[in-house]
């Protein structure tokens, strides 16, 4: 794995590309081909006006999802972590994708996930989480939502 300078881009060509971990969560990405895939440290890294860092695009106190795994040609899945507030992590998600948009690196495809402890259980928060899901459909994002703490995925799941 490519180790992080506290840049916002993270270039990996390994076979399994995983995010560092949050919350005691981490999603790995399948890239067999070993092409280029682009870890992008959204929340942590990415803030406009930090000191050295000459391509950060969000702004310092404006909420954002974990990471932005980008496979070039393909998709760019939007990543957040989560310990229990589903909501919460579609609103971060939510935030991030319209800036992500506007980035040069950007696909153009987008799709999302949410690793969580909890799942969208409560009737209100399902409901809420189906109208989300539905409108990121309209779209044409792929929201997923899983309770597993290190789930693998292919790419091609968000296309």
């Amino acid at each position: 794995m490519a180790t992080n300078t506290g840049k916002c881009f993270e270039p990996h060509d390994e076979s399994k590309v995983k995010t560092p971990p949050e919350n005691g969560k981490s999603v790995t990405f399948l890239n067999p081909r070993r092409e280029q895939v682009m870890l992008v440290h959204a929340d942590r890294y990415c803030r406009k006006g930090r000191v050295g860092c000459t391509d950060c695009f969000f702004e310092k106190d404006q909420r954002v999802a974990d990471y932005i795994v980008s496979k070039p040609g393909l998709v760019d899945v939007v990543v957040e972590l989560k310990g229990t507030d589903v909501m919460a992590a579609i609103e971060q998600i939510s935030a991030t994708i319209p800036v992500w948009m506007k980035h040069e690196h950007c696909t153009g495809k987008i799709g999302a996930l949410i690793v969580s402890s909890k799942g969208a259980s409560h009737p209100d928060i399902q409901t809420k989480f189906l109208l989300k899901q539905k409108h990121f459909k309209k779209q044409g994002i792929k929201l997923k939502h899983v309770t597993d703490p290190n789930p693998i995925f292919e790419f091609a799941v968000f296309v």
